[in-house]
């Protein structure tokens, strides 16, 4: 799932981008720190990073866009980039790459986000607990009136594709136990998409970033509905927001990391150490 020819490509591409020599100087004496990796962190770690610069002149942080969790690492491995943003934990394969280099990788965890399940408006579900949502998705509840719903319309689930790797492997390896999804999801590119389909389709489910959920100009029209989660039955629901992703009291959630080598200079672990003591998701850059 996480190789294809397609990342074999971007990763010639994204290593023909990073040309200066990482962790170098350019020739206004600037420190060049370079970053790639998933690009669902790219946002918050660039607006970081320009907060870091104004305070620290002399480093020069450059940071890929576009980029995904195996070009980060591979790039990290092969010394053409300082740091990696990786949206789910080294791989075994990639442990093992960097052990055959004499690589040592430090680890450094920057926070949680959180993976908000939703449907439309109309839905009389307000609740699921972690179980009913892996079901759902995994196709083994497929009508709504198997989790309470008033009516027993066909659950329809939407998801996104390969295309956000970082996010499906999560999904696929951690939420549902290695399980795919029901075999008759409906596949969009895009969270965007997802949040559109699943506003238009009255029986759909879906789940999108948490930032998707609440900032996009669907979820602010009230187009979708943001379900609470409970992790077990007897729990009480909890409703997804930056506070109870943090505090680990909303269940879904999945974790950032940034990964350096361990001989990195100075300056690459300043950055590192300010991009953690600032955490994810908060509004205070």
């Amino acid at each position: 799932m996480k190789k294809s020819l397609a990342v074999v490509f971007g990763l010639v591409l994204f290593t023909l981008g990073l040309t200066t020599l990482s962790g170098g100087q350019n020739k206004s004496g600037e420190t060049i720190v370079k970053v790639s990796g998933a690009d669902s962190m790219f946002a918050r770690i660039q607006n970081l990073s320009k907060v870091f610069m104004k305070a620290n002149p002399a480093i020069k942080v450059e940071i890929v866009p576009g980029s995904i969790v195996d070009i980060g690492m591979s790039t990290l491995l092969d010394k053409t980039a300082d740091i990696a943003m990786a949206s789910l934990r080294i791989t075994p394969r990639e442990a093992d790459l960097a052990a055959q280099k004499g690589m040592e990788l430090v680890e450094r965890l920057v926070g949680y986000g959180g993976v908000v399940i939703i449907t439309h408006p109309s839905n009389p579900v307000n609740e699921l607990t972690v179980e009913q949502v892996q079901k759902i998705f995994r196709g083994d509840i497929t009508r709504w009136d198997q989790v309470s719903g008033a009516v027993p319309h066909v659950i329809k689930v939407v998801r996104i594709g390969d295309q956000h790797p970082g996010t499906i492997l999560f999904m696929v390896e951690d939420f549902l136990g290695h399980a795919p999804f029901a075999s008759d999801s409906t596949v969009v590119t895009q969270f965007p998409s997802v949040m559109k389909a699943v506003a238009e389709t009255p029986n759909a489910i879906g789940f999108a970033r948490i930032r998707d959920a609440f900032e996009s100009r669907i979820a602010q029209a009230g187009a979708v509905k943001i379900l609470k989660i409970r992790k077990f039955g007897g729990m009480e629901a909890v409703e997804p927001s930056r506070e109870s992703v943090a505090d680990d009291s909303y269940p879904i959630r999945r974790p950032y990391y940034l990964y350096y080598r361990a001989k990195a200079g100075p300056d690459i672990v300043k950055f590192a150490d300010f991009i953690v003591s600032k955490g994810w998701g908060k509004e205070d850059l």
